[in-house]
Parts: C-alpha cells; sequence; structure tokens
C-alpha cells in the first residue's frame, strides 16, 4: 500500500538544515577562512550529529509511529484553537496519546522443524550419438538462357515548340 503523506524525514531534514542555516552554523565558503573557522567547523559538525540523530529517528518509526505523531500534532492544535476561544483564566490541559508498549516477540527458532537435506540430484543418461547426415543430391544443371535480341534504333520524336 503507498503512503499518501510525505515521511518524517522528508519534513524534518528541510527543517533540519534551516535550523542549520538561520542559526549560523552553516556559512558561506568564504566565511570559512580566518580564526572562527575552527569553532565553526565545531558547530558545523554537533548540528550534522543532530541532523543525523533525527533522520535515525526518523527511520526508526513505523507506519503506527507516523500516525500516532499526526494524531497529536493535530489534537494539539485543535487545542490551541480552542484554547484561544476561551476566555481569560481557562485553561485546557496538554493533550498527550498513550504510549505504546515495547513488544519484545518470543523467540521462535525452537520450534521451527529443520529443513531436511536435499537428495543428490541422479546423474543424466548419456546423450544417444546423432543418426549421420546422408549425402546432399546433386543439384541438376540450369538451362542455358536465351540470348537478348538487339533492339534497333529508336527514332527522335520531334519537339513542339
Amino acid at each position: 500500500m503507498r503512503r499518501t503523506k510525505p515521511s518524517r524525514a522528508r519534513l524534518l531534514v528541510p527543517s533540519a538544515l534551516a535550523v542549520v542555516i538561520l542559526s549560523g552554523a552553516a556559512a558561506p565558503a568564504g566565511a570559512a577562512d580566518g580564526d572562527g573557522s575552527a569553532a565553526l567547523n565545531g558547530r558545523v559538525a554537533s548540528v550534522q550529529q543532530q541532523v543525523d540523530k533525527i533522520e535515525r529517528r526518523v527511520a526508526a518509526a513505523g507506519p503506527i509511529d507516523d500516525l500516532l505523531a499526526g494524531l497529536t500534532k493535530t489534537l494539539q492544535d485543535l487545542l490551541a484553537s480552542v484554547g484561544g476561544l476561551l476566555p481569560d483564566g481557562v485553561k485546557l490541559p496538554p493533550f498527550e496519546l498513550p504510549k505504546l508498549p515495547d513488544l519484545q516477540l518470543p523467540d521462535l527458532s525452537d520450534l521451527i522443524p529443520a529443513v531436511p537435506a536435499v537428495p543428490a540430484v541422479p546423474a543424466a543418461p548419456a546423450v544417444p550419438a546423432a543418426p549421420a547426415v546422408p549425402a546432399v543430391p546433386a543439384v541438376p544443371a540450369v538451362p542455358e538462357l536465351p540470348a537478348i535480341p538487339e533492339i534497333p534504333d529508336i527514332p527522335d520524336l520531334p519537339v513542339l515548340p
């Protein structure tokens, strides 16, 4: 089944890159010269580690995690919009979906029977010798073609003006 919504990796990575650019961790190539280049390289490395961590976390998330994250985001936005309609002093509690437990599957290797060995394939029987090819019969002689007759000269036709 094909997903209709973009994955979180396509949403988070451009956001992380925007944070890198706006925070000044990434600078033009000419800015890397001088005393601040070592500090700049350190900041770029730390931001790259954060981006890698986000990508690993997104890659590990499954479709159920994506669904729960989408629901949580939708409900938080709904609570924020409803909270704006409430009078001053009235506040809604934050909404959180319950966390799914980490399921550990039991080891089923004891229950799976061993695969029996495949028997050896018997040798193929010998191929019989091909029968002898009969001799090619002689080709009959081609009759001689008649000579091409001579065509008399064709008179020139007068051209009308």
